[in-house]
């Protein structure tokens, strides 16, 4: 499994709404492949969670599989982002 480097950049994806719109159509149009496997995880203003595991592959150990190996690229990111 290949997994491609993307940079973290928070500032510019405030915008829950406009960013979930903006990948959709990144995947529509091809500038994103297609999603195999997808997790989200979303905390409202009054503290609740929810987290939605999604794509033709999304069973709960691809899920959860993906969500860590998420959560360790967004900690590499945030560790070089120190070190700079």
């Amino acid at each position: 499994m290949a997994a491609k480097s993307l940079e973290f950049k928070p500032e510019g994806w405030r915008d829950a709404v406009r960013t979930l719109r903006k990948i959709a159509d990144d995947q529509e149009s091809g500038e994103r492949e297609a999603c195999s496997v997808g997790v989200m995880g979303i905390r409202s203003e009054s503290g609740r969670i929810e987290v939605f595991g999604f794509g033709p592959k999304a069973d709960d150990m691809q899920s959860l599989a993906l969500f860590r190996l998420g959560e360790q690229k967004l900690i590499e990111i945030i560790l070089e982002g120190a070190e700079g």
